[in-house]
């Protein structure tokens, strides 16, 4: 990464502490009104008030994120808006939904698990739709070895793609400049990874870690917060701030659970017999990050380890569990928990593609 790389990734880290920040202090302040009992005086229009006063204070963090604080050439306002607001109000419904899924699941069982696993399930078969819809990228078919891969016309330089789907019917989504700009043996390399972490199960195991992680915020914040005895659109209010917490948790636990399978993955191409390290020092430039400057926002911020770090893990053999891409899977996947957290972070904040598929190796 040049010196306009670094500073700019310092920037939107910044940018990305601010607005999770924003949201964990709203949520920490709603727990505890709703604690002392003054959520009890507040009818519908307070809530639909909340709703929209949030859309608009995201919106404000996402302007920043995708005209201030962006690779070159950055948007004029018009086409930040352009490409911002269908994305923004598509991925709104998507939360209005999860809400009334999540008021649906309370009247019926009594609590929220239920909202969650029918949610996510939504997410992961409609992943490639949201992808278009709500990210504004379409997908072409193609036919590469046995696994098949999607063709991707994203713009945003830091999108990755990843694996969509689960087993035999696992497909891997790429960017279209990638395939055009790369050279053979970075193409090579990251197909390794790619074929690997499709082999093993990963994203299939990532999935049932999240949602077990998930499941468990939503059963412990209705016990925790007595929400079964609550009107349901009070309860509904105290879910959301728990869970924003909750996510909040996964920022600060799963990246470090997440470098695991970026070693593994890269280990993986060696004992194939190729050499991944021009593709490794590579990979910050095209995303834009190159984890921290120390270990600490590293261990935090940054669930794909630095160029540094892959190549001096390059030579060892992962042992143990690997759970998968926990942490940025769960930035997509904690929508189902009726939470604005996954958009915030620094990787992805402003940038709608990004919402649905995070920057991940």
């Amino acid at each position: 990464m040049n010196f306009e790389q670094t500073a700019l990734a310092n920037q939107r880290l910044r940018l990305g502490i601010a607005n999770v920040g924003c949201w964990v202090l709203a949520a920490s302040g709603g727990l505890f009104c709703l604690l002392l009992g003054r959520t009890r005086t507040l009818d519908s229009r307070w809530y639909l008030l909340i709703a929209f006063g949030s859309v608009a204070v995201q919106a404000l963090f996402d302007f920043i994120g995708a005209t201030l604080l962006i690779p070159a050439p950055k948007p004029t306002w018009a086409e930040f808006f352009r490409e911002w607001l269908p994305a923004s109000l598509g991925h709104t419904l998507v939360l209005a939904v999860i809400g009334a899924l999540s008021y649906a699941s309370f009247v019926f069982t009594g609590g929220y698990a239920s909202a969650v696993f029918i949610g996510m399930s939504g997410q992961v078969l409609g992943r490639r739709f949201f992808l278009r819809s709500i990210g504004g990228v379409t997908t072409v078919e193609a036919a590469q070895d046995q696994t098949g891969i999607l063709s991707a016309n994203a713009a945003d330089p830091a999108f990755t793609g990843g694996v969509v789907g689960f087993g035999a019917c696992a497909t891997s989504v790429w960017p279209v400049r990638w395939r055009e700009n790369l050279s053979a043996a970075e193409l090579a390399a990251e197909s390794l990874r790619r074929n690997w972490q499709i082999k093993h199960g990963m994203p299939g195991r990532a999935l049932l870690v999240v949602l077990a992680w998930n499941v468990l915020g939503a059963s412990l914040g209705s016990f925790a917060l007595r929400l079964a005895g609550r009107p349901p659109a009070e309860a509904l209010f105290g879910y959301a701030c728990w869970m924003t917490l909750w996510a909040f948790g996964s920022l600060l636990i799963l990246p470090s659970l997440s470098r695991k399978i970026v070693f593994a993955a890269d280990r993986a191409v060696v004992d194939a017999g190729h050499d991944p390290r021009s593709w490794i020092a590579h990979f910050p430039s095209l995303v834009g990050e190159d984890g921290g400057s120390n270990a600490a926002i590293q261990t935090i911020f940054y669930p794909v380890p630095s160029a540094r770090m892959r190549l001096l893990h390059l030579e060892k053999a992962t042992v143990g569990f690997i759970p998968g891409n926990l942490a940025r899977s769960n930035l997509y996947y904690s929508w189902s928990t009726f939470t604005m957290l996954g958009r915030a972070v620094h990787c992805n904040v402003g940038r709608p593609a990004l919402w649905i598929f995070p920057p991940s190796a």
